[in-house]
């Protein structure tokens, strides 16, 4: 038995090492750095924390709970397809571990997830350097884990779901049956499209540079082509299942961003990248707006090197080679080829996301830069080697300043790792030496990765355990007692927040979303009606009495305030509310939790409603909240169109400091007349009534140029929009003075759209109950159909919904299949007779079921010729 398992080890060691050694190394640095469940802090951090751990989350709740979530969910924002999203966030096969890490264990289970694939990306170079034989032994190892342990690895943990492009990657390489090749090109395909787009353009590149370098015939350039592009071809035919309903969502959402305006232009000097190639060069400034991560480690870069002087390899494969990586450096810095690796659009955050290719095809070459260390290598390419890693650490080092990720003790340890590993190339070995100066190659390599990950990682903070399990704890107890108390389709506004996807995390409609495939109609909606909104999210957070009515917000939960809560409680520290909304008060408390509360809105319609005519012809209104609110209830209550329910409002009293007075404030830009003194205008007004009353703030007045204080306290309201929102201040408060301070952060201030309004409560409640009375009462619904029955009193009506509109919604009206129509720009909507109907909708995703018929004959057609051809044999 020893025998056997020490005969497995000697011949298994390389992949055990090139497997276990990347996991050991984080996992000592994780629990170094105390991440749960080791200790006190998470592994969470940026999108990891604020996106991807509720997309994981929703995966583990769709697969146990509720399967119709595949296709489609309320929980995205106020309803949409969730097959984009699956194909861009949640079909790794690593995700089914999450199924084992319930509520906010989940930290747990992403930590785990991310040191096996850290694993799998050593052990896949491996598979990859032993069956092209191009390293072996302890070399192995040393390339594989520099592989592992690459700067795209380490920068890019926090987007976890990236990395499985890199393990997918080196598999692709090898060579092996074609059958094969096709199931894992289909198989990076479904797990990430994004990464694998990239991954289709390097396969092209790759099988350029193969071609050139292993064709020598024309009948073999043909019949090698072929089945490259044939196999290629019925991978995209395995995975259209998911590409093709996927690229039609991608119509409405990621693809209305694609750059019309191309500029032929380096985006910053070259030279620069040079100091990437040094240890620990990388921090949050990094995220935004950086430079490639291309860091290999000095063996890997030097092996690269010394691939273009390595006579062993044929002239024409070195040049090939050298062209491309002209490409690929090209790339990374002229931003038409820039776009053209990111699907012609830029990056939001995190740039030059392909340099894992870039750190792939460096390392590949490199293996066979160096494929005979017995032999010494020859003391002018030690030389040269030398000057360019001087050059490098010189460059770096006058022109510190530029790079704020650079340090003495960086630079210093760039320079010791690269001595050492010249020195140790340029020891002559003999056979019985050799294998000592493999191990202390492989010992300066791993350590050369292993100190660029700490420094790297160590310019990053993260989430602690309390900041994540204490608002999960408050949302997962909110989210149960609701769906105890009513088990009917409603949607809850959420007034406090961990992050913009509890409602797919907590199974909530509440109204908010982030994510890269976000439809374009949803935000452009959500700035219409004053809620916060970009390119890819929406927040639900400055929700009036109009439209938490319209929207069938039936339910709001807000935080308690410091003093019902105390830091060091039993049940923790207050939680992050996200918006004013003294309004609450005109619903009924229903619950108190420990640190929540829960509201119930008597004046919330339903998903569906009859309306006027007009409801389909209202168009689009930007940057004008209280007029597009007052069309779309008028509109939907059938009212004239000049009712009015916001009245402007003027200030009692205005005080300015440090700052010119000035009699018209809205739209009026203010100056600091001392301005190494802060300025101020602070805006009084005495409520005459107790209706509610909202403050319109434009673009201008974001957290980056002003912060807002209501009578002396920070003003709730969230810190980034690209449209005018509406911002509750006021409710029941009559003969009370309101004071809102505006204090400069820059040297001037833009009061943009900076109206006072005062809401007529008992106008829209009327309208709002004659709404309801005639809305859809839904039986029976699911996560792809509703069902219910609604009475049309007048003729000339329509039915309107607030579900968005899609292709994949159908409509029957008593069992009679109807047209579908988009209103508002963004809802299902149809004409509807007067009387009673049965009305339902359901969803099925456009083009799934084509998808399914093309994969299932791609399939058919990878196998049968194949089947058909041993029958025959035999």
């Amino acid at each position: 038995m020893w025998i056997k398992m020490k005969s497995f080890i000697n011949n298994k060691y390389p992949f055990l090492l090139s497997f276990f050694g990347p996991i050991v190394i984080m996992l000592a640095y994780f629990i170094a750095r105390h991440m749960y469940p080791f200790g006190s802090s998470t592994i969470l951090t940026v999108d990891l924390g604020q996106q991807y751990v509720d997309f994981f989350a929703f995966f583990r709740e769709t697969l146990l709970h509720h399967p119709g979530s595949f296709f489609y969910s309320f929980s995205k924002a106020i309803g949409g397809e969730m097959i984009g999203e699956w194909a861009y966030y949640l079909l790794s096969p690593f995700n089914l571990l999450f199924i084992f890490f319930p509520g906010k264990s989940i930290a747990a289970g992403v930590l785990v997830v991310t040191l096996l694939k850290y694993g799998f990306c050593g052990l896949s170079f491996a598979y990859l350097l032993s069956k092209r034989k191009l390293q072996k032994g302890w070399m192995i190892p040393t390339f594989s884990i520099s592989y592992a342990l690459m700067a795209w690895n380490v920068v890019n943990q926090l987007n976890l779901l990236w990395m499985d492009a890199a393990i997918l990657l080196p598999l692709l390489m090898e060579k092996r049956k074609m059958k094969t090749y096709p199931l894992l090109l289909a198989l990076m395909l479904i797990d990430n499209y994004y990464m694998a787009y990239m991954v289709c353009i390097f396969l092209v590149l790759f099988f350029i540079w193969y071609q050139i370098t292993y064709t020598t015939k024309f009948k073999e350039f043909l019949s090698r082509t072929w089945l490259f592009a044939s196999r290629s071809i019925l991978a995209g035919g395995i995975a259209a299942v998911i590409l093709i309903p996927t690229a039609i969502t991608l119509t409405s959402s990621k693809g209305q961003y694609t750059e019309s305006s191309i500029q032929a232009k380096l985006e910053y000097n070259p030279l620069k990248m040079l100091s990437k190639l040094t240890i620990g060069s990388f921090n949050f400034d990094q995220m935004p707006s950086g430079f490639p991560n291309i860091f290999i480690g000095s063996l890997a870069l030097f092996a690269f090197i010394l691939y273009f002087f390595n006579r062993q390899n044929t002239i024409k494969s070195r040049i090939s080679a050298f062209l491309i990586s002209i490409f690929f450096t090209v790339s990374m810095c002229f931003e038409p080829l820039d776009l053209f690796w990111h699907g012609m659009q830029f990056p939001v955050w995190y740039p030059y996301r392909f340099t894992f290719i870039v750190s792939f095809w460096m390392l590949f070459l490199g293996s066979q830069g160096i494929t005979n260390f017995i032999v010494n290598v020859k003391p002018w390419k030690i030389f040269l080697l030398f000057f360019i890693e001087v050059g490098i650490i010189s460059y770096v080092w006058i022109n510190v300043k530029k790079f704020n990720y650079a340090t003495t003790e960086t630079l210093i340890f760039s320079a010791t790792f690269a001595f050492l590993v010249l020195l140790l190339l340029s020891i002559n070995s003999t056979n019985d030496r050799s294998i000592i100066k493999f191990l202390l190659l492989f010992l300066v390599a791993v350590s050369e990765m292993s100190a660029n990950m700490i420094f790297s990682l160590n310019n990053i903070s993260y989430l602690s355990k309390r900041e994540f399990a204490d608002p999960t704890t408050a949302l997962t107890a909110d989210s149960s007692w609701l769906h105890r108390h009513d088990s009917s389709f409603y949607r809850t506004a959420q007034i406090y927040s961990r992050t913009k996807n509890d409602g797919i995390t907590h199974n909530l409609n509440a109204g908010a979303y982030f994510s890269s495939a976000l439809e374009k109609n949803i935000p452009d909606f959500y700035g219409m009606i004053g809620q916060p909104d970009g390119d890819n999210y929406v927040t639900y957070s400055n929700g009036s009495l109009i439209t938490d009515g319209l929207l069938d917000m039936k339910y709001a939960i807000a935080p308690k305030n410091n003093n019902e809560v105390t830091e060091g409680s039993s049940h923790g520290y207050p939680l992050i509310q996200t918006s004013e909304r003294s309004d609450l008060s005109s619903y009924q408390l229903l619950k108190n939790n420990p640190r929540t509360s829960i509201y119930q809105n008597p004046y919330a319609t339903s998903i569906g409603y009859s309306a006027g005519s007009t409801i389909s012809k209202m168009q689009r209104l930007f940057d004008n909240p209280v007029i597009y609110q007052s069309n779309w209830l008028n509109a939907a209550s059938s009212s004239m169109p000049g009712t009015t329910y916001f009245t402007a409002m003027n200030f009692n009293k205005v005080i300015f400091t440090n700052t010119a007075e000035k009699t018209t404030l809205t739209n009026s830009d203010f100056k600091k007349i001392d301005k190494s003194k802060d300025a101020s205008i602070t805006f009084e007004f005495i409520p005459t009534t107790n209706n509610s009353y909202y403050l319109t703030l434009g673009t201008s007045l974001d957290n980056d140029n002003v912060e807002f204080l209501i009578n002396d306290r920070v003003l709730h309201n969230y810190s980034t929009f690209r449209h005018t929102t509406l911002v509750n201040v006021a409710n029941n408060d009559k003969g009370k003075k309101i004071s809102i301070t505006a204090k400069f952060k820059k040297d001037n201030l833009w009061l943009n759209n900076f109206v006072l309004y005062q809401l007529d409560n008992n106008l829209v409640k009327q309208k709002l109950t004659q709404i309801k009375k005639y809305s859809w009462k839904i039986q029976d619904y699911s996560s792809t159909s509703l069902s219910g029955t609604i009475n049309i009193a007048k003729s000339n009506q329509w039915f309107a919904t607030t579900i968005p509109y899609n292709d994949g919604w159908k409509a029957y009206i008593d069992g009679k299949e109807v047209p579908t129509y988009k209103i508002q720009q963004t809802f299902i909507g149809f004409p509807i007779s007067k009387g009673k109907h049965q009305v339902k909708l359901t969803f099925t995703p456009p083009y799934l079921y084509q998808g399914l018929v093309v994969s299932v004959i791609s399939l058919m057609l990878l196998f049968i010729p194949g089947m058909v051809k041993r029958k025959v044999h035999k």
